[in-house]
Order: C-alpha cells, then structure tokens, then sequence
C-alpha cells in the first residue's frame, strides 16, 4: 500500500514539475518572439508606407520589404542595447545610411529621391532631438557647477563669519583688559 501511494505521489510531483515547467517557459518563448512581431510590423507598416508615396510595383514591394525588414530588426537591437538616447539616434542615423544605399539599388530615381527627401527630414528631426539632449545635458552641468558655487560660497559666508566673530571676541577681550 505504501509502495504504491508513494509511486502516485512521485508521478504526481513529477507532472506537477512538467507542468510549471511549461507554465514558465512560455512567456519566455513569447517575449523571445516579440522583438520579432515588432520588427515585422515596423517593416510592414514602413513598408506600406512607401507602397502608396513611391507607388512601388508588387515586384518591388517585397524587395524593399525584405530591406526594411533587414534593417527594423537591425535598429531594434540597436534600441534594446540600454545605451543613451543620443548614442541611440546616431546609430539609426547610420543604420539608414544603410539601408539607403540598399534602397538605391531597388527604387528608381524618382522614387528614391522622394525617399531621400524623406529620410533627410528624419535626419533632421533626430538632429534637433540630439541638439535638445545635448542642450539638456550641458544646462544639467550648469546647474550642477552653479550648486557647487553656491556651496562654495556658503561656506565662505561661513567661514567669513567666524573669523568676524572671532574679531570681534578679540576687540571685546582688549577692551575689557584695557
């Protein structure tokens, strides 16, 4: 009788173990995938996206779509590094550099002019987001020398005040031997 309940107790624990392994794993399988299905939607909607302002044939269509695919899931990486965002912008920047030389072999001229067009304003907008870190960080060191000059010359203030009062504990003290 014992033999047997402890042989059903260890199946049991076993299937439980099976089980919880199971459970864990995956949301593991579906956060590895996620990077993915982002990286397909991005490239399909930018994708989309050219379809109707370069007019791109089918033929062409699934061309840059393999190109914008190639370099979505290139400058997601890039953003999943936890780098700064100034560091991250300048690695998109050359990340479509990229794929602009890639583009050129697939878009005919006047499409890839109206790319260009548009991937130079991008640059733009990101130029001015690093302009703004950059003012950012250099008014973060202002603030912070004007916090140290203003300790500094607290304890100035401080250090004034005790050689008066120390002055002033001198006069008194010659006064009162005179």
């Amino acid at each position: 009788m014992k033999k047997k309940l402890f042989r059903n107790c260890h199946w049991f624990s076993l299937a439980v173990c099976l089980s919880s392994l199971l459970f864990c794993a995956n949301p593991i399988v579906a956060q590895n995938n996620m990077p993915e299905d982002v990286s397909v939607l991005n490239a399909k909607t930018e994708t989309d996206q050219y379809k109707s302002v370069l007019n791109l044939s089918d033929g062409k269509y699934k061309d840059v779509y393999d190109i914008n695919l190639k370099y979505a899931k290139e400058q997601n990486s890039i953003q999943n590094l936890d780098k700064s965002r100034k560091s991250t912008l300048n690695a998109i920047m050359k990340s479509d550099k990229k794929k602009a030389k890639e583009l050129k072999t697939v878009l005919d001229k006047d499409q890839y002019k109206e790319y260009s067009k548009w991937l130079k304003e991008e640059n733009e907008k990101r130029k001015v987001e690093i302009a703004s870190i950059d003012a950012k960080e250099k008014a973060a060191k202002a603030e912070l020398k004007a916090t140290k000059a203003k300790e500094k010359a607290e304890k100035a203030r401080e250090k004034a005040e005790k050689a008066r009062d120390k002055a002033n504990k001198a006069v008194t003290k010659y006064r009162e031997s005179r």
